[in-house]
């Protein structure tokens, strides 16, 4: 009966993580959901492999120079994608 619980907790929680990744992340998550969120963390390889990407993406964005003068929103996301192509 335990494991039929830990299984119907790990479903409820995988649903709840993977729209809350960016949140934990950013630090946005109250500690009752931070809590939740290692928890499942430390259970769940996929989360965590979202949880990576998402880091990735960040770093690679952290790493852009800033635009010059004028902002060019295609610029800008051709910079973004040949940066992020870099990271594979």
């Amino acid at each position: 009966m335990r494991g039929l619980l830990n299984s119907e907790r790990f479903r409820r929680d995988h649903r709840w993580a993977r729209g809350r990744v960016s949140d934990y992340l950013d630090g946005e998550l109250a500690p009752a959901g931070r809590a939740r969120m290692e928890r499942h963390l430390g259970e769940c390889a996929e989360c965590r492999r979202l949880l990576d990407g998402l880091r990735r993406i960040l770093d690679g964005l952290h790493r852009l120079s800033p635009p010059s003068d004028g902002v060019d929103a295609l610029g800008i996301a051709a910079s973004v994608r040949a940066r992020l192509g870099e990271l594979d």
